[in-house]
Formats: C-alpha cells, sequence, structure tokens
C-alpha cells in the first residue's frame, strides 16, 4: 500500500472519531479539568512570595475567566461556521447572477448545485466541502474523459442526483458534470477548456473561472489531483503540429492549475480509446474482470515526478518493460485463439502498440517541459486504459461484447490514495497549523506548567537537600583530626576538600534548572544563612591560621626586599594592625599558592584555594596573635627600599597589571614568524614581554595608576614600623621615582627580547628558501613584527591624547605626564621608516622602479630574494647558473644587504643575518645534473626513434616500430623510468603544461623539455593503458551511414573487417596492434566496385594513415564521426576508444620533440 494512503487513513479516523464526541465537548472536558486544577490545587502556585491564585476569591475570578473565554470562543465558531457555509453558497448565486459571462454564471450555477447536494448527503453543517478528496479531469474534446469516468468501476450512490447530467455528459460534455463516488468528488470538464479555441473566449473565461471558484471555496486544498486524458488514436494519427499545438494547451493548463491555485497538484495522464489500437480487444479477449481491472502504466518514485526532466527517459524504460511482458504473452494468445482472422489481429497487436512509443515520448517531453519561469508539473504516471466506445468497424470478434479495461483499480490503488499528495498553500497551512496549535496549546498549557512545574521543583528541591545534606556529612568527617588551635603547619591541600564541601552546600539549588519558578517550594533561602555563616567561620578557624604560618615562614626564609615586604603587609592584615585591602590579599595569596603548588595538574586546586581566601578577604577576620620579634625583623629588612621603588612594586602588582596581555614574538610575527625567526635563548615564542611594559598598560594602568600607587606606599609606614623614609616625600616625588624606575625596567626588557630575537640560520638551501618565503610573503612578517613594536613601546604623550587626558587626576597626574616628555625614545626610528610614504632610494628590488616606501622596497627584495633562491632549489644547474653566471642571486643578496644598513633596529640586524646566511651557501647544480644525465643516457635514443618518423612526422613515408614505440613510451619506457627517477620531485603536475616545482608553494618554472615529458606520460596512458606492457588501443566501429551508391562498405583494420550492407546497424571492437599474426594493412572497400579496389594503407601504423585519410569530427572526447569516399560512394562510421584520450587525434604525438632543454 502506498505510505499516503496510512496518512490518509489515519487522519479519516481522526476526524471520525472527533465527529463522533463532538470537537467543543472535547474544549468543554479540557476546560473543567483546568477549573478542577486552578480550585484544588491554585494556591501552591508561587512567583517567589507572591502568590496569585492564594485567596477563593482570585480562584474564582480565574475560573471565571476561562469559562467566558470558553463560551466566547463557542459563539464565535458557531457563528463564523454559520456565516460561512452560508456566504458560500449565497454568494455563489449572487455572483451567477451578476456575472454577464453565461458561461462563468453556468459553472457557478453547477457549483452550486453540488455544494448542496454534497451538504445534505454528508448531513453536516460545517467542514463538509473537505469530507471527500476532489479531482479534475480534463482532455481534449473527445478524448474519453466522460466514457473513462462511466466505466471506471467506481460507484456512484447519490443515483439520480446528478445522475442525469452525468448521463448527458457522455459524448460531450457542455460545461462540467460533478460524479460523487464513494471514495472522491471528479469533476468532468469540457474538453474545450483544454484546448480553448473558440473565439469569444468564452472557454477561456469558463476554465478561469471554474479555478477562481475552487480556489475561494476550498482554499486549503483546491483540488487533490488531475487527470489528463490522450486519445490514443490521436497520438498515432493526428498531424504532428495539430497534436503538438493540443499537447501544449494542456502544458498550459496545468501550468495554470498550480497557479491559480497555489499548490502543487499530482497529475495523472490516463491513455484512453486503447480499445481502438488494431487486436488490443482480441489480444485481451481471455482476461476476465479481475485481470481488466488491472492497472496498466507506470507510477513514477516521488523524487523522480519532483525532477520531471528525467520522466519522459523514465517512461521510455517502463514502456519497454510493458512492451516485453505484451511480447511473453503473444505466443500463449496465439495458441489459444483458432479464429485465424482473430489470430491475425493478435498478432499485429505488439507492432501496434510499439508504433505509440515515439508519439508517446513526444506527447511527455511537450508535458514536462520547464523553464526559470514555469515549474514542470507533478507528474505521477501514465496509464493504458479502454472504456465503452461507439462502433467504429471492428470485426466481429472485438464487437461481440464491450468491456472496460485497466480503470478500475487505477482509480481505487493509484489514484485516491495519493490524496494527500497535493502540496497546498503554504500561507494558508501556516494559519491553519498556527489556530489549530494555539487551540490544543492554551487548553493544556497552564495545567501543564503548573504540574510539570511542582514536579521539576520538589526532585530538584529534594535532590538539592540531599546534596547539601550529603556535604554537610562528608565537611563533618573530612574537618576531624584537623587542628583549629595552635596550628603549626600550612598544608592547604588537607583543609581544601571540607572547604570546598562546606562553601558548595548550596550549590545544588544554583544549578541551572529546567523551571526558574519555584512555585512556591523554593528551601534555599531557609539554609542559605546558616551555611554563610558556618562557612565564614570555617575560614577562619581553617584557612586563616595556616595562612598566617606560611607567611611566618616566608619572613623567615626570605631574602627579597619588595617580596618580604608584602608578606609583611599581608601579615599585618591579617593580624589586625593595618585596614584589609581585599584586592591585595587576592593578589598576595594568588602568589603564594602559586609557589606552593605550581603546574597545570594542581591549577584547580589553587583556583579553589584563590576563591576561598578571596571569600576570607570579603569576610569578617577573627582575631590572631602574631610574632611581634619577626615583624621587627622583617622591618629591619625592609628599612632601606626607596618609597618610590616600593610604589613601582605596588604599580607592577596591581590585579589590573596582571591581566593585561603581554607582548610575545608569536602574536607579532604571526603564524609564519616560526618558519623565519627564533630565540638566541631557545625560549619559546610565546614567552614574551608582561603587559605592563607596552603602551597600553603605560597608559591603562601605569599613568592612571601610578599616583594612586604612590599613595600607597606614603601610607605604609605602619607596615615600616617608622615614617622616616618617606618623611617630606610628596605623591608628585614618589610617583616620578616610580616612573623613572618603571622606564630603565621597560627600555631594558625591550633590548633584551629583541636581542633574543634572530633570523633563523639556514644551513642548507631549502632553510634559506622557506625563511626567505615567510619573510616575502605578502603579510610581510618583519614590517607587521615593527608595527607591533613601534606600537607597543610609543610612550609618547602625544600618541593618544585623549587616553591620557582621560586618566588626569588634577595637578599631580599632569606633573607626571610632563615627567615622560624627556623620556628616551629608543624605537623613534622604527616608526619614523613606518611613516614615511615612499621613497625613490633604494635599488632595484622593485623590478627596477622607483620603489615605495622602505616597507615596501623590503619586502620586495625579500620577494627577488625567494624568487633566486626557489629557482635554485629545483635543480642544481640553475643554482650554478645564478650564482656563478648571472649572479642574479647574489646581486638580490646585496641589494638587501644594502637596505640593511640603512634600517633601524632591530631590522637592521634580522635582515643583515639573512643576507649573510644567503651570502655563504653552496648550492648544487641540481637542473645541469639532470640535463647531464638526459644527455648521456636517452637523447639520442629519443632522437633516432622519433625523428622524421611517422606518426610524430605525418609526412614521413617510414613508420616508428612498434618495438621501439614500446621501448621509448612503455610504461617500463626510457620516458617513463627517467621521470619517476630523476625528474617526479622537481616537476610540478598541476599546472597547464607541467613545470618545474616551485620550492615551498611557489610558482612553477615552465620547461619545454618538462612539457614534452608531459606529452609523454599522455602518449603513454593513451597507447599503453592501465598499465599495459605493449600498446593496446580499444576500437570500436560502428557503421553509420552509407550512400545509396553503394550497396556495401567494408573496413578492415589489420585483419579486422567490419562490413555493413543496408540494413541492422552492428558495431565491432578491434584492438590495435592486432595479436594475431596477420598481414600489417588497413583499407576501406565499396561495394560496387569489389574488394580488391580498395584504398590500402601498409606499416605498423596502417589505421593512422588509413584514418588520416579520411574526414574527422570530434562527437565527444572519445568519439569520432569518421567519413570515408571514393567518388559518389561514402561511408559513415563512429569510431570509439576506450579512453578520453584519443590516439588518432592526439596532440601529445603532433607536438611532440625530444627534449632538449631543460
Amino acid at each position: 500500500m502506498n505510505p499516503l494512503s496510512y496518512f490518509y487513513t489515519i487522519r479519516s479516523y481522526v476526524e471520525s472519531y472527533a465527529a463522533l464526541i463532538g470537537r467543543r465537548f472535547l474544549s468543554l472536558l479540557w476546560v473543567v479539568a483546568l477549573c478542577i486544577v486552578i480550585w484544588f490545587y491554585g494556591y501552591l502556585v508561587a512567583l517567589g512570595d507572591f502568590k496569585p491564585l492564594g485567596t477563593t476569591q482570585a480562584r474564582l475570578i480565574a475560573i471565571g475567566i476561562i469559562l467566558a473565554i470558553w463560551l466566547v470562543y463557542i459563539v464565535v465558531t458557531i457563528y463564523r461556521g454559520r456565516k460561512q457555509d452560508k456566504e458560500l453558497v449565497d454568494s455563489i448565486e449572487r455572483e451567477a447572477l451578476a456575472n454577464r459571462q453565461a458561461e462563468v454564471g453556468e459553472i457557478q450555477t453547477r457549483l452550486k448545485e453540488a455544494l448542496a447536494l454534497l451538504r445534505r448527503v454528508t448531513k453536516k453543517r460545517f467542514g463538509y466541502i473537505y469530507d471527500l478528496p476532489w479531482y479534475v479531469i480534463f482532455g481534449a474534446p473527445g478524448s474519453g474523459k466522460t466514457t473513462a469516468l462511466t466505466n471506471s468501476g467506481l460507484q456512484f450512490p447519490l443515483g439520480d442526483a446528478l445522475g442525469e447530467n452525468a448521463v448527458k455528459g457522455i459524448g460531450g460534455t457542455r460545461n462540467c458534470n460533478w460524479w460523487f463516488a464513494d471514495e472522491a468528488i471528479l469533476i468532468d470538464t469540457a474538453g474545450r477548456y483544454t484546448t480553448q479555441d473558440d473565439l469569444d473566449g468564452s472557454s477561456k473565461a469558463g476554465w478561469e473561472g471554474f479555478l477562481g471558484l475552487l480556489r475561494r471555496y476550498r482554499r486549503s486544498q483546491p483540488i487533490n489531483g488531475a487527470l489528463v486524458t490522450l486519445s490514443i488514436p490521436d497520438l498515432l494519427t493526428r498531424d504532428p503540429e495539430e497534436q503538438r499545438q493540443e499537447l501544449r494547451s494542456i502544458r498550459q493548463r496545468l501550468s495554470e492549475l498550480d497557479e491559480y491555485l497555489r499548490a502543487r497538484v499530482p497529475v495523472y495522464i490516463v491513455l484512453t480509446k486503447a480499445d481502438l489500437l488494431h487486436g488490443f480487444v482480441e489480444f485481451f479477449d481471455g482476461f476476465n474482470k479481475t485481470d481488466r481491472q488491472q492497472v496498466w502504466g507506470t507510477t513514477f518514485k516521488l523524487d523522480e515526478s519532483y525532477t520531471a526532466e528525467n520522466l519522459p527517459q523514465r517512461l521510455m524504460e517502463e514502456f519497454e518493460l510493458l512492451q516485453q511482458r505484451v511480447d511473453a504473452m503473444l505466443i500463449e494468445r496465439l495458441q489459444q485463439e483458432q479464429n485465424a482472422e482473430t489470430r491475425g489481429r493478435i498478432f499485429r497487436f505488439p507492432a501496434e502498440l510499439a508504433r505509440l512509443k515515439d508519439r508517446l515520448h513526444e506527447a511527455l517531453t511537450e508535458l514536462c517541459a520547464s523553464s526559470p519561469l514555469i515549474e514542470a508539473p507533478l507528474l505521477r504516471g501514465v496509464y493504458l486504459a479502454s472504456g465503452t466506445q461507439p462502433e467504429t468497424g471492428r470485426s466481429p470478434a472485438a464487437s461481440r461484447t464491450r468491456r472496460s479495461y485497466f480503470l478500475s483499480r487505477l482509480f481505487k490503488d493509484v489514484i485516491f490514495p495519493e490524496a494527500a499528495l497535493v502540496m497546498r498553500d503554504k500561507r494558508l497551512s501556516r494559519r491553519q497549523l498556527l489556530v489549530r496549535r494555539i487551540a490544543y496549546g492554551v487548553s493544556a498549557a497552564a495545567v501543564a506548567i503548573v504540574f510539570t512545574g511542582w514536579i521539576f521543583t520538589y526532585f530538584a528541591n529534594t535532590q538539592a537537600l540531599a546534596e547539601a545534606d550529603r556535604k554537610l556529612g562528608a565537611y563533618e568527617q573530612l574537618v576531624q583530626g584537623i587542628p583549629v588551635r595552635d596550628v603549626s603547619d600550612a598544608d592547604f591541600l588537607r583543609i581544601l576538600p571540607a572547604l570546598d564541601n562546606l562553601r558548595d552546600v548550596n550549590s545544588g539549588f544554583a544549578r541551572e534548572r529546567v523551571w526558574n519558578v519555584s512555585f512556591g517550594l523554593d528551601q534555599e533561602d531557609k539554609i542559605a544563612g546558616r551555611q554563610r555563616d558556618a562557612y565564614q567561620r570555617a575560614l577562619n578557624a581553617l584557612l586563616l591560621p595556616r595562612m598566617i604560618v606560611q607567611l611566618q615562614k616566608q619572613l623567615k626564609d626570605e631574602k627579597d626586599i619588595t617580596r618580604t615586604f608584602n608578606s609583611l603587609k599581608l601579615y599585618g592584615m591579617l593580624g589586625g594592625m593595618g585596614a584589609l585591602e581585599p584586592d591585595f590579599l587576592t593578589v598576595q595569596t594568588h602568589q603564594m599558592f602559586a609557589s606552593l603548588y605550581p603546574g597545570d595538574g594542581r591549577a584547580a586546586a589553587r583556583e579553589a584555594l584563590d576563591r576561598h581566601a578571596k571569600a576570607l578577604a570579603n569576610g569578617v577576620l577573627a582575631p590572631i596573635e602574631l610574632d611581634a620579634r619577626l615583624i621587627a625583623t622583617a622591618r629591619e629588612t625592609i628599612r632601606n627600599q626607596a618609597v618610590g621603588t616600593r610604589a613601582y612594586d605596588i604599580l607592577a602588582g596591581l590585579p589590573q597589571a596582571r591581566e593585561l596581555m603581554e607582548w610575545t614574538p608569536a602574536t607579532a610575527f604571526g603564524p609564519l614568524g616560526e618558519r623565519a625567526f627564533e630565540r638566541r635563548s631557545k625560549a619559546p615564542m610565546a614567552e614574551g614581554i608582561e603587559g605592563l611594559f607596552t603602551a597600553e598598560g603605560y597608559r591603562t594602568v601605569v599613568i592612571p595608576q601610578v599616583a594612586h600607587a604612590a599613595r600607597i606606599a606614603l601610607s605604609e609606614a605602619w607596615v615600616r614600623g617608622s615614617d622616616d623614609a618617606i618623611r617630606g616625600a610628596t605623591v608628585e616625588q614618589v610617583a616620578q621615582a616610580a616612573l623613572q624606575i618603571y622606564f630603565d625596567r621597560f627600555e631594558k626588557k625591550w633590548a633584551d627580547t629583541l636581542a633574543d630575537l634572530r633570523v633563523k640560520p639556514s644551513q642548507t638551501l631549502g632553510d634559506a628558501v622557506e625563511t626567505t618565503r615567510a619573510l616575502a610573503n605578502e603579510r610581510n612578517i618583519v614590517v607587521e613584527a615593527a608595527k607591533s613594536i613601534a606600537d607597543a613601546t610609543d610612550l609618547r604623550p602625544g600618541a593618544n591624547p585623549a587616553t591620557l587626558a582621560s586618566a588626569a587626576e588634577g595637578d599631580t597626574t599632569a606633573a607626571v605626564l610632563a615627567a615622560t616628555v624627556n623620556a628616551a625614545d629608543p624605537y623613534a626610528r622604527l616608526r619614523d621608516m613606518l611613516a614615511a610614504k615612499g621613497t625613490t632610494a633604494t635599488g632595484e628590488a622593485n623590478g627596477g622602479k622607483a620603489g615605495g616606501s622602505p616597507s615596501e622596497q623590503l619586502l620586495a627584495h625579500f620577494k627577488m630574494l625567494n624568487e633566486q633562491l626557489a629557482r635554485s632549489a629545483t635543480t642544481s644547474d640553475e643554482v650554478a647558473r645564478v650564482f656563478d653566471v648571472d649572479s642574479q642571486l647574489t646581486k638580490a643578496n646585496q641589494d638587501l644587504l644594502q637596505q640593511a644598513r640603512e634600517l633601524p633596529a632591530p631590522l637592521d640586524v634580522w635582515v643583515a643575518g639573512v643576507a649573510a646566511d644567503v651570502g655563504s651557501l653552496a648550492v648544487k647544480s641540481a637542473r645541469s645534473r639532470i640535463a647531464e644525465l638526459w644527455a648521456a643516457d636517452a637523447a639520442s635514443l629519443c632522437s633516432s626513434i622519433v625523428t622524421g618518423r611517422y606518426p610524430f612526422d605525418r609526412s614521413s613515408s617510414r613508420d616508428v616500430a612498434i618495438a621501439d614505440f614500446t621501448r621509448l613510451f612503455g610504461p617500463s619506457g626510457v620516458f617513463q623510468s627517467f621521470f619517476k627517477q630523476r625528474l617526479e620531485p622537481f616537476v610540478d603536475r598541476t599546472t597547464n603544461p607541467w613545470s618545474w616545482k616551485g620550492t615551498f608553494g611557489a610558482a612553477g618554472i615552465p620547461s619545454s623539455a618538462i612539457a614534452q615529458f608531459e606529452n609523454a606520460d599522455k602518449i603513454s596512458r593513451a597507447f599503453f593503458p592501465n598499465g599495459s606492457e605493449t600498446p593496446a588501443v580499444s576500437i570500436n566501429v560502428k557503421p553509420v551511414s552509407l550512400t545509396n551508391a553503394s550497396s556495401a562498405v567494408m573496413l578492415e583494420i589489420e585483419g579486422e573487417r567490419v562490413v555493413y550492407y543496408h540494413g541492422p546497424i552492428q558495431a565491432k571492437s578491434i584492438t590495435w596492434p592486432s595479436r594475431e599474426n596477420t598481414a600489417s594493412l588497413s583499407r576501406i572497400a565499396f561495394q560496387p566496385g569489389g574488394w580488391q579496389q580498395a584504398k590500402t594503407e601498409n606499416g605498423d601504423w596502417s589505421p593512422f594513415r588509413l584514418f588520416d585519410g579520411a574526414d574527422i569530427e570530434n562527437q565527444s572526447g572519445d568519439l569520432l564521426r569518421v567519413r570515408f569516399a571514393n567518388g559518389a560512394q561514402a561511408a559513415e562510421f563512429d569510431i570509439q576508444f576506450g579512453s578520453v584520450l584519443n590516439p588518432f587525434r592526439l596532440d601529445a604525438i603532433a607536438g611532440f620533440a625530444c627534449p632538449a632543454q631543460f
């Protein structure tokens, strides 16, 4: 059964039960259920603390609103239904009366009668118009539409309701008739609607009016399919031009169906009056009723219907199968029939049926035609059928009974099951779907949301509470045995699991939930407060003492003044000596944990300890006793630190400074950087300079925060124990001192880092090519790095005045900014070079032109150097020539070195290093060596075989011997062997023609010698297919035509003959050279005249010489049309080869010459 029929059946069941129960009653059940839920459970709904249905009055109001909405819905649907049905009939009547066109008026009247009858029969007041699928049947006048319906075997239970008109329709339908079957409604249209050949346009108006009515009053699904009838006698006997016009009319009607109805309508083509085929009735006379009800035709696959351009060919394939089936039945039918005349008719029927094939192909091609503006019809199938026809001079045997053939199951088993296939109006379908979804969704949403919300909230709370109990239990177990008094260890990892469990007690409530609304069941607030108090107590009892122990250890062991100062300050903060600074505590504890637990494996532990330390800083610290002797010792250590240095340390340790992105060579040079540059110290390229020492750090952290850092340094007298070091110092003085330290360290860091960078030394030519290729890239990594350095080191006040101005803090920052005016700028020359727009100075690296900015000139020099190195890298000969003769590489290298002397630091060192490395390279002469090997091994052999010999010289009478040809071009021949052993690594076979391979992606270098190796490869593939060790050219010869002046033609190729007489065409496959011991000759001969009077060519290459004397026309890549002529005698052959490399027309042979210049 067709899958679509399942869909249609299920839909029918759903609609049937819905009609039995009543859609309004179903909606009432939903409303009642919702009201019950609101009344009994509405008070549980909560949005935080707000309970919208908490009171009895609120629930009653909600229930009243729902009932009022349902009543309005019922009233509106009843009113709209009655109004639509009344308008459906009344508007048709009004339009029929008002319409001056009698044609459209009559159709409207017929539609009104049909709808009234349909409503009366279905006993429905609403929706009856969609109970059954509708089909429209159309075709040319007299094509058998009405007859097909009359004899379809369908049951029309309405009898005389429209039966009288139906009977009148036989022999010529006037307008259209509605046929009410059990399974569907079929609309039989007049044939003139199809052809529309009347002069007054009434048929066109009637047809368009008919489609307009369907579209207007059955919008959701105007029709479910269209049946097109084509008369078989008309297809066979009518004038082709007239038939073509009729088919185009039908094609136009199909397009109008899709256009007017805004639907993709399935189309079924029924070939009627099959019984008028000579012998049809006699052939199928033995069929019983069941046999006659079969479907005789083909239904296309659905995907084939959507791609209609292939349907004509598919129909021919199916028709061929049908023809074969008829042929298979012929013998049996002849044996069953005794009457000689009848047997004669039976015998001729298959041939009669075969006549239909070409006409049917033409018809389907016309009907399936499409264009960018017109979509092809959704053609589902083509079927042959026969209804009862008037007597037309048949034999008595054929006329003894009138029966229909191949109609009944066509409707019931093929067409009707696909009723749901029609592609409806998408906009209307979307609206209807939206209305249905809203109707169902609104009725179920409230109940579903409430119940689902309670369920999810209940389980979420249960899970969260269980998790909280589990973590509290785990905390109590973990904390046992951990000392909280007289702590002497700094084992933070020991206390970490306990703190994690206690901190995450409420984590179950923080998880993402399906429902963010708790519906009044949230329990988080009940335990959150107690959890926070317990967690803070645990931090003071477990974390704080161990931090004190670790700080005491650091103060005893630390020798660095800066770290001692920070440790002492944090130690005093935790003990209450000074105000707690949460940011300072976070930074120092982060460094503490990083030094205690380094490595990626402990990153998670460090992050967890950082979170606990931050929570401790944001809470209330418990009092703790400090070691006064240790504090005094530490103060003695930091006594001599200048306050400016301390301000710089504070500035460098700010969280904003640590968050800055560092400058790295890897980022500055980009992806190509590691191919050209390295660190002298072998440090990774991803390791660079802290973000504080960049222009961004300077403008976003140093300038805005230096005064703040100075104030903090001045406020740390409690850490020092006295104010001797800061007495008399001002914020401005301290800030300027900090800035000076910053500038000194800035310059040193950049100088050290850039001095550590260098261009990779080249040990081989390959290294040099790779390096210079990276340098010569259009991105120009050297200039990009220079820009990155120039931007990162640009601390000038005028570089970004707006940013600096926004950072100003009154007179203090203004004075600080003034101090930067005279700061050293070691990379000023670098910025000047990048700002230069162009020069006329440096050499001819730009192709001899006055060349651009220094950056552009540098890129041009790199490109020239890379080009010379790449050419040298392909073969050693090119290297020798460039270095020793033309000195192009040497000149390019000298130009680069000259520019290096003019470049600012650090570019001058980098570029000079490239020139020094290239100048020290010695490269072997690869290309010269290859040329020498070819000259010694194969050059003379190639010349002796090829020069002045056919087929390489078409005018020569001397042939290349097959053995010599194989020796030169065979799979193991000279060219293939030399190429694989010597040339292959250096040749780029992706270019056309082949060329020398450019190193590391550079463009290939053309070479005539390499091009000849490509020709040799093509010759090898054409004459030695699949690696054959001997030539084997497969030739398929097929005669095409022979002039009337000849009775026969013979084409002979080395003993294999193809003889053609005027008759059936047979192709023959020939392999050249022949494997048989036959004469090496090929010839063409005609009759009359005798086979001996032939045009003959001798020798190993005789077929090629014979075809050289013929007229040859290319049909496709491996197909030739060859014409031989001898006066009035001429013949054409199709010559097809086993490969698109056609040996007879191979350009590689015509253009071949032995390689000379590599």
